[in-house]
């Protein structure tokens, strides 16, 4: 078994143990968040069903597939998944159709592994689902997804559906502790602490937090945030967007709205700007709920048209977006 993170073993076990007991189901989807590495699981998974002669749970690693799969080059597997960014199209699934109807050339099982089921477009998803409602002997499919994505129902319905469950906090923050440890900057608990609410949970994009050094530019960036609330004047805030970054600032702003709102309401779950208290709940008792719910609501849709509308000028669209928390909450 590849080597996986602590909070992806009991869903492996309890996948791989159908297998072990010879009711392995031919499609497995997994839904799962992001920085959760589910990669790793659908790599350990498609190495005990391809294993030649598994033990238990787990492949040998010493037989001609396992070798074939440590390799990258198994014939008998198959990665179907977004190329250049763009929707799975129907060709590619029919390609790989063709292909898994075809006798296996190790004399083994198949896997397909469809990375990123979500991004099937209707014909792509329904050419699978024809697939999934013929299988062919000793395929197996692995289907990946989004936790929020919606797929056709009936693909749902031809699946063995996993969600793949978010690690407890102790379990998160050990596993971050003895991560940075290993590395050459100390980092404070409660750093990891912070990282952790900063990014939901998911121990993956917390240690991107840390090394990346991302608290305290989210520090300085509402720092900016605050000023353009007391003077009204997007000009504070515009100039300190990142090119590359302004998705994840707009979640920033998007967090400590949303934490204003819970604190308003005295919803003490779940908070992203814990570290941030004192700054949050000034501003939510400046605000209203209603204004609170609908900067929310502003900042959701420029953050929605950010990563759908191409071809428009990003600046503007922040500026709009800006502008509205000030004339429809700020000055409301």
């Amino acid at each position: 078994m590849s080597a996986l993170y602590p909070w992806l073993v009991p869903t492996y076990h309890q996948i791989a143990q159908t297998f072990s007991e010879g009711v392995g189901h031919h499609a497995i989807l997994i839904k799962a968040d992001s920085g959760l590495g589910a990669e790793l699981l659908f790599d350990a998974l498609a190495r005990r069903i391809m294993c030649a002669n598994p033990q238990g749970n787990e492949a040998c690693g010493q037989c001609h597939s396992c070798h074939l799969m440590a390799a990258r080059s198994h014939p008998d597997y198959h990665l179907l998944q977004s190329i250049e960014g763009k929707d799975i199209g129907v060709d590619q699934v029919r390609e790989i159709n063709e292909i898994v109807a075809q006798h296996a050339q190790q004399n083994g099982n198949k896997v397909v592994y469809v990375q990123g089921a979500q991004r099937l477009t209707e014909a792509a998803a329904n050419a699978v689902l024809k697939t999934l409602e013929e299988p062919r002997p000793n395929t197996y499919f692995l289907l990946q997804a989004e936790s929020s994505a919606n797929l056709l129902a009936t693909i749902y319905s031809r699946c063995q559906v996993w969600n793949l469950p978010m690690p407890n906090r102790e379990m998160a923050q050990q596993w971050l502790q003895n991560t940075v440890e290993s590395g050459s900057n100390a980092v404070l608990f409660e750093d990891i602490t912070t990282a952790l609410a900063m990014s939901s949970g998911r121990p993956l994009s917390a240690l991107e937090v840390l090394q990346q050094g991302l608290i305290e530019k989210r520090k300085t960036f509402l720092r900016q945030f605050w000023l353009f609330y007391r003077r009204r004047s997007p000009l504070e805030l515009l100039p300190w967007f990142d090119k590359e970054g302004y998705v994840q600032q707009v979640d920033w702003i998007l967090a400590f709205l949303a934490d204003s709102l819970k604190h308003k309401l005295g919803i003490d779950s779940h908070r992203q700007v814990a570290d941030l208290t004192r700054g949050i709940q000034q501003f939510s008792r400046e605000q209203s709920p209603q204004g609170l719910l609908q900067a929310v609501r502003i900042m959701q849709q420029v953050r929605s048209d950010l990563l759908l509308i191409n071809g428009v000028n990003v600046e503007l669209m922040l500026l709009d977006g800006l502008t509205k928390l000030i004339t429809e909450v700020f000055e409301n």
